[in-house]
């Protein structure tokens, strides 16, 4: 049945932090304090790790490579997973990257990663501070060992730690990722107006609607701030079935910008990692971002500006 809709509404004031660099692997993210890694510092320094060049199986690292050996543990339905430094226990996620090989040196993708495989991963050092930490510089990945899947069991407490099952009630958040010249950086949204259905205990359903007042009319704390066109990367907390978007242009004045129609923006899935990519988005625009889900839909807003 075709859902109803609603524009959305502010019901959250949006983010944007950079996540500084920190070391991994050789050395050690500060995982003791994760509230405190983050930063709003889009000039935020970093460090690089120097992880042992030990050689991989069929290909060595070349220079200003580091290395590190670390074990995959998958986790839920929806692609989540961390790494596990096998030297310091570090915990990190990586941005996969398109050379991954499997134990015979075969090209694979990274839903062939099983848990259990320890894997040589090679990159630039830099992780982001977070927790998991964000490893975006992995230039490829070598499985080294095929492992068992028992072998990852011994860190079931760090998931629980890190991930629960989801409340079917709660609706799904989505974070935007895009990247400068300084850094990468990891912005929320604004949560918009909504249609929800959860199951109740006695078999029915609940069903929640939210009509809020439309974009043009919002009020942003930040905007994402871009050096010109960029592609951004909507990350979804629960993979949704279907993603479009569309946009305002802002008014420099501080006006209300005209609310028909809007524009439509090109959304593109990369359905083995299930993600999405919202394509060219630019300064001084106002973006809405409606995902929708078995159990209904979500509206997501944010504010473009230049550098």
């Amino acid at each position: 049945m075709k859902k109803k809709r609603a524009s959305g509404r502010c019901l959250a004031a949006g983010l944007a932090a950079v996540l500084l660099a920190a070391s991994v692997g050789g050395c050690s993210v500060g995982t003791e304090n994760p509230a405190a890694a983050a930063s709003s510092s889009e000039n935020g320094g970093s460090s690089s790790l120097s992880g042992g060049n030990t050689a991989a199986q069929g290909r060595n690292s070349t220079e200003g490579e580091t290395e590190n050996l670390a074990m995959y543990v998958p986790y839920g339905e929806d692609g989540g997973y961390v790494m596990v430094d096998q030297e310091t226990g570090s915990v990190f996620t990586v941005t996969m990257p398109e050379e991954i090989l499997d134990i015979d040196g075969n090209l694979i993708g990274p839903e062939k990663l099983e848990k259990g495989n320890i894997l040589r991963i090679y990159g630039n050092g830099i992780v982001l501070e977070s927790y998991p930490g964000q490893y975006p510089g992995v230039t490829r990945i070598q499985v080294e060992e095929t492992g068992d899947p028992s072998d990852a069991d011994q860190y079931q407490e760090l998931i629980d730690g890190i991930w629960q099952e989801p409340d079917p009630s709660e609706l799904p958040e989505m974070n935007v990722e895009y990247t400068t010249s300084l850094a990468v950086v990891t912005a929320a949204t604004v949560q918009g107006g909504y249609q929800w259905s959860s199951p109740l205990a006695d078999g029915t359903a609940e069903s929640v609607i939210a009509c809020p007042p439309h974009i043009t009319e919002w009020e942003f704390q930040d905007s994402i701030r871009l050096e010109g066109s960029a592609d951004l990367a909507l990350l979804f907390s629960k993979t949704p079935d279907q993603v479009t978007a569309r946009r305002w242009p802002e008014d420099p004045s501080g006006g209300t910008a005209e609310q028909s129609g809007g524009e439509e923006v090109e959304v593109t899935a990369d359905s083995e990692n299930g993600r999405f990519f919202l394509k060219q988005a630019e300064p001084d625009y106002r973006y809405l971002v409606t995902a929708e889900w078995e159990n209904g839909y979500v509206e997501y807003g944010f504010l473009t500006a230049g550098l």
